[in-house]
Protein backbone atom coordinates (compact mmCIF):
# COMPACT_ATOMS: atom_id res chain seq x y z
CA UNK A 1 0.00 0.00 0.00
CA UNK A 2 0.83 3.22 -0.57
CA UNK A 3 2.84 5.16 2.66
CA UNK A 4 1.27 8.24 1.85
CA UNK A 5 -2.33 6.20 2.64
CA UNK A 6 -1.49 4.35 5.93
CA UNK A 7 -3.45 4.78 8.62
CA UNK A 8 -6.20 7.20 6.71
CA UNK A 9 -9.82 6.01 7.63
CA UNK A 10 -12.24 5.55 4.49
CA UNK A 11 -15.18 5.20 6.36
CA UNK A 12 -17.64 8.21 7.46
CA UNK A 13 -17.39 9.08 11.06
CA UNK A 14 -21.00 9.37 11.37
CA UNK A 15 -23.10 6.46 11.44
CA UNK A 16 -25.60 6.13 7.80
CA UNK A 17 -29.10 6.67 8.23
CA UNK A 18 -31.52 3.90 7.39
CA UNK A 19 -33.31 5.46 4.95
CA UNK A 20 -36.21 3.12 5.95
CA UNK A 21 -37.24 4.59 8.85
CA UNK A 22 -39.61 8.01 8.81
CA UNK A 23 -37.54 10.85 10.48
CA UNK A 24 -38.50 12.29 13.98
CA UNK A 25 -40.79 15.16 13.12
CA UNK A 26 -39.17 18.39 14.76
CA UNK A 27 -40.18 21.40 16.52
CA UNK A 28 -40.61 24.42 14.27
CA UNK A 29 -37.57 26.85 15.15
CA UNK A 30 -38.25 29.39 17.98
CA UNK A 31 -39.82 32.36 16.53
CA UNK A 32 -37.43 35.58 17.46
CA UNK A 33 -39.99 37.70 18.98
CA UNK A 34 -40.78 34.53 21.84
CA UNK A 35 -36.53 34.35 22.21
CA UNK A 36 -36.87 38.50 23.00
CA UNK A 37 -39.46 37.72 25.39
CA UNK A 38 -37.78 34.98 27.23
CA UNK A 39 -34.59 37.01 27.65
CA UNK A 40 -36.90 40.23 28.51
CA UNK A 41 -38.09 38.14 31.54
CA UNK A 42 -34.56 37.14 32.55
CA UNK A 43 -32.73 40.06 32.28
CA UNK A 44 -35.68 42.20 33.98
CA UNK A 45 -35.62 39.41 36.92
CA UNK A 46 -31.46 39.63 37.43
CA UNK A 47 -32.33 43.45 37.44
CA UNK A 48 -34.25 43.15 39.94
CA UNK A 49 -32.29 40.75 42.01
CA UNK A 50 -29.57 43.30 41.25
CA UNK A 51 -31.82 46.28 42.86
CA UNK A 52 -33.37 44.43 45.30
CA UNK A 53 -28.92 43.74 46.50
CA UNK A 54 -28.12 47.30 45.61
CA UNK A 55 -31.09 48.50 48.41
CA UNK A 56 -30.09 45.80 50.87
CA UNK A 57 -26.27 47.21 51.19
CA UNK A 58 -27.08 50.44 50.77
CA UNK A 59 -29.52 50.35 53.60
CA UNK A 60 -32.42 52.05 52.24
CA UNK A 61 -34.45 48.31 51.84
CA UNK A 62 -35.27 48.63 56.12
CA UNK A 63 -38.57 47.98 55.48
CA UNK A 64 -41.54 49.12 57.60
CA UNK A 65 -43.16 47.38 60.47
CA UNK A 66 -45.72 44.23 59.08
CA UNK A 67 -44.33 44.65 55.44
CA UNK A 68 -42.50 41.90 55.35
CA UNK A 69 -45.03 40.06 53.83
CA UNK A 70 -45.24 42.12 51.11
CA UNK A 71 -41.34 41.92 50.32
CA UNK A 72 -41.31 38.75 50.54
CA UNK A 73 -43.87 38.46 47.79
CA UNK A 74 -41.85 40.48 45.96
CA UNK A 75 -39.29 38.37 46.24
CA UNK A 76 -40.74 35.72 45.17
CA UNK A 77 -42.01 38.01 41.94
CA UNK A 78 -38.26 38.30 41.22
CA UNK A 79 -37.56 35.05 41.60
CA UNK A 80 -40.55 33.81 39.37
CA UNK A 81 -39.65 36.31 36.73
CA UNK A 82 -36.73 34.41 35.89
CA UNK A 83 -38.14 31.18 35.91
CA UNK A 84 -40.66 31.78 33.63
CA UNK A 85 -38.35 33.71 31.40
CA UNK A 86 -36.61 29.63 31.08
CA UNK A 87 -40.40 28.41 30.57
CA UNK A 88 -40.54 30.62 28.14
CA UNK A 89 -37.53 29.81 26.11
CA UNK A 90 -38.50 25.96 26.59
CA UNK A 91 -41.55 26.20 24.65
CA UNK A 92 -43.42 24.97 28.22
CA UNK A 93 -46.35 25.65 30.36
CA UNK A 94 -47.44 28.38 27.98
CA UNK A 95 -50.82 29.53 30.23
CA UNK A 96 -49.28 29.28 33.67
CA UNK A 97 -46.42 31.68 31.73
CA UNK A 98 -49.65 33.95 30.38
CA UNK A 99 -50.83 34.03 33.91
CA UNK A 100 -47.48 35.27 35.42
CA UNK A 101 -46.99 37.92 33.19
CA UNK A 102 -50.23 39.32 33.27
CA UNK A 103 -49.77 39.51 37.25
CA UNK A 104 -46.51 41.03 36.97
CA UNK A 105 -47.67 43.52 34.21
CA UNK A 106 -50.91 44.66 36.57
CA UNK A 107 -48.22 45.24 39.48
CA UNK A 108 -45.83 47.28 36.95
CA UNK A 109 -48.65 49.37 35.59
CA UNK A 110 -49.63 50.80 40.02
CA UNK A 111 -46.52 51.79 39.62
CA UNK A 112 -46.72 54.21 36.80
CA UNK A 113 -49.18 57.17 38.13
CA UNK A 114 -46.83 57.63 40.87
CA UNK A 115 -44.12 59.07 38.30
CA UNK A 116 -41.90 56.12 38.80
CA UNK A 117 -39.81 55.67 35.36
CA UNK A 118 -38.71 52.45 35.82
CA UNK A 119 -42.59 51.04 36.20
CA UNK A 120 -42.99 52.55 32.60
CA UNK A 121 -40.09 50.91 31.42
CA UNK A 122 -41.18 47.44 32.98
CA UNK A 123 -44.61 47.92 31.99
CA UNK A 124 -43.71 48.38 28.32
CA UNK A 125 -41.87 45.35 28.71
CA UNK A 126 -43.90 43.07 30.42
CA UNK A 127 -46.81 44.17 27.61
CA UNK A 128 -44.58 43.55 24.54
CA UNK A 129 -43.50 40.12 26.68
CA UNK A 130 -47.39 39.50 27.32
CA UNK A 131 -48.65 40.18 23.18
CA UNK A 132 -45.32 38.38 22.28
CA UNK A 133 -46.82 35.04 23.94
CA UNK A 134 -50.48 35.48 23.04
CA UNK A 135 -49.45 35.99 19.35
CA UNK A 136 -47.30 32.89 19.85
CA UNK A 137 -49.46 30.40 21.51
CA UNK A 138 -48.98 28.04 18.21
CA UNK A 139 -45.15 27.33 19.28
CA UNK A 140 -45.80 26.20 22.33
CA UNK A 141 -48.60 24.22 21.68
CA UNK A 142 -47.13 22.47 18.92
CA UNK A 143 -46.93 18.50 19.58
CA UNK A 144 -45.68 15.76 17.43
CA UNK A 145 -47.73 13.88 15.64
CA UNK A 146 -49.36 10.77 17.01
CA UNK A 147 -48.84 8.48 13.87
CA UNK A 148 -45.79 9.85 11.47
CA UNK A 149 -45.87 7.13 9.52
CA UNK A 150 -49.92 7.37 8.90
CA UNK A 151 -49.01 11.10 7.55
CA UNK A 152 -46.15 9.35 5.62
CA UNK A 153 -48.53 7.42 3.46
CA UNK A 154 -51.17 9.80 3.16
Amino acid sequence: MNPRFDGAITTPDEEIPDSSLVPEPERPARPAMVEAAAAILIVVGIAGIAAQVLAIVGGTAVPSPGAEPILLLQYALIVATILIGLLVRAGRAWILCVNVVAVILFLDLTAVPSGNVFGLLFSILDAIVFVTLIRNKWWFDWRPPLEPLLEAEA
